[in-house]
């Protein structure tokens, strides 16, 4: 296997300079997937405080729903956005806002697949601390910290889980195995590129809170909701511009066709 050294601050200046390019499409649709999202919280929330149950049932799987959706129409929509741009295409709004069939369902399951395992680390690490505890109390921390590693581990080896299955048209556990290949030779740069992706939007984000509420009382949120809709293409783009470096270590003959139809 090929292996391409990652360069994570290549990445993020190339992925700043797409997004100064093409800011209006990628901000307009981060603002569209961020509002559903926050409205399916929204009617999660609302559910609670109806008096009736029934309704209050619908309207809280009506938020679930649209929560859920939001979250995968995010990843999608600037995932594909960020291939386009890294590829020297011009994303169109017509690919970002609508269902892609098969490609869609896919991603949900990966993401899903995700949630999966994280959960099952995450239990396996709780029974292991259980046992340690009861058995060798002073060792306890031990399952705690490998557990947390075990969780950082996977969430890291899935970073480019979109790329894999929008772009590659892999399959979620094959694009599940090949996150694991690419953690295997790249944890360093993968570890790297979170940390400064983290870096760079989660500062900038939260001064800005910090400073609106410092101005005026109740400014706080409304801005660092602003901040996250515009740090979040800057993330995914970067992001895809690192997944662009390690393309030559994919397998030759797996299938590419982002703007083909699978429906």
């Amino acid at each position: 296997m090929l292996t391409t050294p990652l360069q994570p601050r290549r990445a993020l200046g190339r992925g700043l300079a797409l997004l100064r390019q093409q800011p209006l499409p990628l901000l307009g649709f981060s603002a569209a997937a961020w509002g559903l999202h926050g409205l399916g919280w929204a009617l999660v929330a609302a559910g609670d405080r109806l008096p009736s149950a029934v309704l209050g049932a619908l309207l809280r799987g009506v938020g679930i729903v649209l929560y859920g959706g939001g979250l995968l129409w995010l990843v999608e929509g600037l995932s594909r956005a960020g291939l386009a741009l890294a590829a020297g295409q011009r994303p169109h709004w017509r690919e970002l806002y609508r269902w892609h069939g098969r490609s869609s369902r896919r991603l949900a399951w990966g993401l899903l697949n995700l949630v999966a395992a994280l959960a099952f680390t995450a239990l396996v690490g709780f029974v292991g601390w259980s046992l340690v505890v009861f058995l060798l109390p002073a060792l306890s921390p031990l399952p705690a910290l490998l557990a947390v590693l075990g969780c950082g581990a996977v969430g890291l080896s899935q970073l480019f889980n979109a790329c894999l299955v929008l772009e590659r048209q892999l399959s979620p556990s094959q694009a599940f195995r090949q996150g694991f290949v690419l953690l295997e030779h790249h944890w360093a740069g993968l570890l790297q590129l979170v940390a400064l992706l983290a870096l760079a939007s989660s500062v900038p984000t939260l001064l800005l809170g910090f400073v609106a509420e410092a101005l005026v009382a109740g400014l706080g949120v409304p801005v660092t909701v602003v901040a996250v809709v515009a740090a979040s293409p800057l993330v995914a783009v970067s992001t895809t511009c690192a997944y662009r470096q390690l393309l030559p270590e994919l397998a030759p003959d797996a299938p590419a066709g982002l703007n083909r139809s699978d429906r």
